[in-house]
C-alpha cells in the first residue's frame, strides 16, 4: 500500500513542480515586461525610411523596407526575394527554432514535444525572412522612429543574427516553399526560455536606441513600450 503511494505521489510532485516553475516563468517574465528602458533621442529627418514592429499573441517581427541608403536586404536574402518590382515591398524578421517555425506554421498546430524541444534548446536556430508589402495601418504594426544611426545598428544587427557566406550572404537552413516570399536562414544561437523570439526582438530595439523592457520574451513585452 505505501509502494502504492509513492508510486501515485511521485507524479503528482512533478506536476506540481512543473507548475510551478511554470507559474514562477510567467510571474517573473510579466513583472520584468514591466520595467521600461528608456531608449537615445533619435534624429529623424525629414524622408527616413520607416521601420515597423508587428506582433501576434505570441510572436513579434521586425519589419523594413526592402532597400535603403543601408543595405539591400533582396541582395542579402536574395532566395524568396520578388524576381519583379514590388513598389513599397518590404521584409520582416523573425528569429526563433527552426523545427518549432516549420512544424507550427499555425497555433493550430502546435504539438507538446515540438513545444518543449524549443524551450530546451537542442536544435538549430533560424531567421525567418519574409517578402511582405508595407505595413503601415496595420493595427498590429507600431511604426518605429529610427534615424540613420539606428537603421544602421539594426541591420547590423539583423545581419549578425545571420550566418553569411564570403560574399555576405545568408545560407538557408530549409528550401523556401514554392511560390512562396519567405525562407528560413541559419542564425547564430539557441531558443531557452531566457532567449525567445521576443527576447531577440527587443535585443534588435535595444541596439537601435529604441525603449524597451528590461526582459520581454512574451509579446506584449516589446510593444508597450513603444507606446
Amino acid at each position: 500500500m505505501r509502494a502504492l503511494r509513492l508510486l501515485v505521489a511521485a507524479p503528482l510532485a512533478l506536476a506540481a513542480t512543473v507548475l510551478g516553475l511554470a507559474a514562477l516563468y510567467v510571474l517573473t517574465a510579466v513583472v520584468l515586461a514591466l520595467v521600461p528602458i528608456g531608449g537615445r533621442a533619435q534624429a529623424v529627418a525629414p524622408g527616413d525610411p520607416p521601420a515597423y514592429v508587428c506582433a501576434t499573441l505570441a510572436h513579434t517581427d521586425i519589419v523594413l523596407p526592402v532597400r535603403d541608403a543601408e543595405v539591400d536586404w533582396a541582395v542579402v536574402f536574395p532566395d524568396a526575394a520578388p524576381t519583379f518590382s514590388v513598389p513599397g515591398l518590404h521584409v520582416a524578421f523573425g528569429w526563433g527554432d527552426l523545427t518549432f517555425y516549420q512544424e507550427t506554421p499555425r497555433w493550430a498546430d502546435l504539438r507538446f514535444s515540438t513545444a518543449m524541444a524549443a524551450l530546451l534548446g537542442g536544435g538549430p536556430s533560424a531567421l525567418h525572412v519574409a517578402y511582405v508589402m508595407d505595413p503601415a495601418g496595420n493595427p498590429s504594426c507600431t511604426r518605429l522612429s529610427l534615424d540613420a544611426q539606428g537603421r544602421k545598428a539594426l541591420a547590423g544587427f539583423i545581419r549578425d543574427t545571420a550566418v553569411l557566406d564570403d560574399a555576405g550572404r545568408g545560407i538557408l537552413a530549409a528550401p523556401p516553399g514554392l511560390g512562396t516570399h519567405e525562407a528560413f536562414y541559419a542564425a547564430h544561437g539557441h531558443y531557452r526560455p531566457w532567449r525567445t523570439c521576443n527576447v531577440w526582438t527587443e535585443r534588435a530595439l535595444a541596439t537601435a536606441g529604441q525603449p524597451t523592457a528590461l526582459w520581454a520574451p512574451f509579446s506584449f513585452g516589446v510593444m508597450w513600450p513603444l507606446g
